[in-house]
């Protein structure tokens, strides 16, 4: 199998995968009003369920096709520790770079984003989760990729969790967003120019987790220290939502193309990002 129809494979595993939540929606309608007041109920009654991005989707899936790894692409590591809000962005920044380093195995890097999110986890108080155990299974593991993905999870993971127990569930969503924002970084730095079905995928991946991602931040204040950050999210969101993008289906079977793609949302999200992770550095 080439490594182009291996693309286009995998974009359609993941599609599907993350259509599997929804699979009920396509059921035929039912005049009878009794099953309409029955499935009003359920839909009132069921928890919300939500894809968020993570840290290893996007290298996985670049390094799986091929790209090639490119540091200059990495949030620089900051010196002294940040303000709470800030820190909890950089958790999730600092995570992706970490997924990203780890599935290239570019070992001295991974090993310094592993230390300093470790850093970040313990100033948060996520120690009490991700601990010592951590560390020697991420020294264990450092020459295999497949293993330290699965190690990142772990932490991501069970970031949200202790977040969660302490009642703190709104900055779990802002460590979401870093990871987002540098997520997006990478695609449009590396994707567009490597594989435009891979992009477009890519950017449909992202106008979906982001609008999740605000569909819960509305739930919370918005700290004043992150107010620029979460400015440029917005702009991102509203860029994408405007952007008429095709699935992989319909580029392939010639349904649609990428007419709707144009440059100055491509600029106005590049800005955007930038903006970001400048801010974040501050």
């Amino acid at each position: 199998m080439s490594i182009k129809n291996l693309t286009y494979l995998m974009i359609i595993l993941l599609s599907l995968n993350s259509c599997t939540s929804n699979s009920g929606d396509d059921r035929s309608g039912d005049d009878n009003s009794s099953n309409q007041r029955n499935q009003t109920e359920i839909i009132e009654n069921s928890a919300r369920i939500l894809t968020l991005p993570t840290p290893m989707q996007i290298p996985a899936l670049l390094k799986n096709t091929n790209s090639v790894y490119d540091p200059t692409n990495l949030l620089p590591i900051v010196n002294g520790q940040k303000s709470y809000y800030k820190s909890g962005i950089l958790f999730g920044m600092y995570m992706l770079d970490l997924g990203y380093t780890s599935s290239f195995s570019h070992q001295q890097a991974s090993l310094n984003y592993f230390k300093t999110c470790k850093q970040i986890a313990d100033n948060l108080g996520l120690g009490v989760k991700i601990t010592q155990v951590h560390v020697n299974r991420f020294n264990e593991n450092l020459t295999k990729p497949d293993s330290l993905g699965r190690i990142i999870l772990d932490m991501y993971d069970l970031g949200h969790k202790v977040l969660i127990d302490q009642e703190k569930e709104g900055l779990g969503f802002l460590m979401v967003m870093g990871c987002y924002m540098e997520g997006l970084n990478i695609v449009l730095d590396q994707a567009q120019d490597h594989d435009l079905i891979l992009f477009v995928h890519l950017l449909n991946q992202q106008k979906n987790y982001g609008n999740n991602l605000e569909s819960v931040l509305t739930d919370y204040q918005i700290p004043i220290e992150i107010q620029t950050e979460y400015k440029s999210f917005q702009t991102v969101l509203t860029t994408l939502n405007r952007i008429d993008l095709p699935s992989v289906y319909e580029l392939k079977s010639g349904k649609k193309t990428i007419v709707g793609l144009k440059r100055e949302d491509i600029d106005t999200l590049t800005k955007a990002v930038s903006d970001f992770r400048k801010s974040i550095l501050i």
